[in-house]
């Protein structure tokens, strides 16, 4: 008998195979522009966000960027002072990996964005494909956690926005 791990492990790899499948028979609509915020100083940690990254690459969907950010709490701005560059689009999403999943005092992953009823109907399955990622890659240690389910995130878009940095 399967367990449920294994059962969402393969409904997992059957979604990323079928949306592949389907990207593949389709023209390539504009990719989902991805900012992944790092501010975990370990190792480990490191290897995990280098997986997520490398995960979201390959699905093909997101165009990635990757910052780091050294802050001194898991709830500081991890963008504060910093402009986006005058050439760049903002973001459709930026994907928030705290500090404190280093010592596991935080279990979430924040995915910033608009709110949910104004993106595009890729972007919601963007996040929808990410979220499912970030528990693959992180095992049970962290969660996705996005606008409808946390006000951080949207606090964090509320911040964002203005700046130029998503949209």
């Amino acid at each position: 008998m399967m367990s449920k791990r294994n059962a969402f492990a393969g409904w997992t790899i059957l979604l990323v195979v079928a949306m592949t499948f389907v990207a593949s028979a389709q023209p390539t609509p504009e990719s989902i522009r991805v900012l992944v915020v790092d501010e975990t100083k370990t190792f480990g940690s490191t290897m995990l966000v280098a997986g997520l990254v490398g995960a979201l690459r390959q699905v093909g969907m997101f165009d990635v960027g990757v910052t780091l950010a050294d802050v001194t709490s898991s709830y500081d701005d991890p963008l504060h002072g910093r402009t986006p560059a005058d050439d760049e689009d903002p973001y459709d999403l930026i994907v928030i990996l705290p500090r404190g999943l280093d010592d596991n005092s935080i279990g979430q992953v924040w995915i910033v964005s608009a709110g949910v009823d104004s993106l595009s109907p890729i972007v919601v399955a963007g996040i929808d494909m990410l979220s499912v990622l970030v528990g693959q890659v992180f095992s049970g240690t962290a969660e996705a956690i996005d606008v409808t389910e946390d006000l951080w995130p949207g606090l964090l878009w509320a911040v964002y926005e203005p700046k130029g940095w998503i949209r």
